[in-house]
């Protein structure tokens, strides 16, 4: 009959069903929008960098948090150009040096090992029909990459300063979008997101400077070229877990090859008594205050996010799974004890 109320199973039928149809659509939204989806996350690191420095910044002056915010920033910029400063004009013409010399390591590589085929592959390729369109096209899309790349740094940059010097705000919003009993689960388990990643953060920074020190210091001590260079690179690939460190072994390898094979030998040993020291030492130390990623589960996500999003993934896997991990432990796992997740909000 008309104006009759639908029976509760019906209504709670149909409530599930749309709210599994807005689950959908809003997962499909999210991958539409991907690449933002990660600026974001980006921003969102970039802010709690930012905070930290505040923090450090009231403990010293009598400021509010949006001067000491800013005064983070400025002493964060500070600091990166006092270091480039210092050590930047060598690091650049060491850099410089190894991309000069990666050629004749590689050459040196292939005649020990006998690959000389490559060349005339290559010869053949590229005068094949249509090589040089081909190459062009190749030439253009690394363009856009890269150009693609420093846009994402650059609203990564600025976005994380707004997040960071009003992050209540947005908090806020964000939790508005929840249905209200969802309201006070949704804020704590933000929270701890927040936590989490900030730790893991600081604890990466350090990991960084860290390695990136030893293996300077250590391909110093062998009589390597370019230290100050290879230390540099070993340290910002560090953020890439298991990927970075294998990366950055590479060009280090290469440029001591061209000394003798024992050198790049003892440039292996040397980079692998680093990840041992930063497995054992390290990583334990980081983890007491962060979330402990079970190597397993950090191997599975670098490849996962990685031909998912491209080399963003690659380069956000980390802190990814680090908010993946919070969110089962927020909400999946009580969910599967039977325990509620919505509680009054007030």
């Amino acid at each position: 009959m008309p104006g009759t109320a639908r029976p509760a199973h019906q209504r709670g039928a149909f409530s599930t069903g749309l709210a599994l149809g807005a689950v959908v659509v809003l997962a499909i939204t999210l991958w539409l929008l991907r690449t933002l989806v990660l600026v974001g996350f980006a921003a969102i690191l970039v802010a709690l960098l930012f905070r930290a420095a505040g923090r450090g910044v009231r403990r010293v002056l009598p400021v509010g948090h949006t001067a000491s915010v800013l005064v983070g920033v400025v002493l964060i910029l500070a600091a990166l150009s006092g270091t480039m400063t210092l050590v930047g004009a060598r690091t650049v013409t060491e850099l410089s040096a190894l991309s000069e010399r990666l050629p004749e390591a590689v050459g040196q590589l292939e005649d020990w090992i006998r690959i000389s085929e490559i060349e005339s592959w290559a010869a053949e390729r590229i005068q094949s029909p249509g090589a040089a369109s081909t190459m062009l096209t190749g030439i253009s899309g690394v363009t856009s990459g890269l150009f693609a790349a420093g846009t994402g740094v650059l609203l990564a940059l600025a976005g994380g300063l707004f997040l960071a010097l009003d992050p209540g705000y947005y908090r806020k919003g964000a939790v508005a979008l929840l249905p209200a009993r969802f309201r006070r689960t949704g804020g704590d388990t933000l929270d701890a997101i927040a936590a989490a990643l900030r730790a893991w953060l600081l604890g990466q920074l350090v990991a960084m400077l860290s390695v990136g020190i030893l293996v300077a210091a250590g391909l110093w001590l062998l009589g390597i070229p370019t230290p100050l260079g290879l230390g540099v690179i070993a340290g910002l690939l560090e953020f890439v877990p298991y990927v970075g460190p294998v990366a950055s072994a590479v060009p280090a390898v290469a440029v001591a090859f061209i000394e003798s094979p024992r050198s790049a030998l003892f440039v292996i040993a040397l980079y692998v008594v680093v990840q041992q020291v930063e497995g054992t030492l390290l990583i334990p130390l980081i983890q007491r205050q962060a979330v402990n990623l079970p190597p397993a589960v950090t191997v599975f996500s670098v490849v996962a996010f990685g031909l998912v999003f491209g080399v963003a993934g690659f380069v956000l896997a980390a802190p990814l799974s680090v908010v993946a991990l919070v969110l089962v432990q927020r909400l999946w796992i009580p969910y599967a004890d039977g325990r509620p997740l919505t509680r009054p909000h007030g």
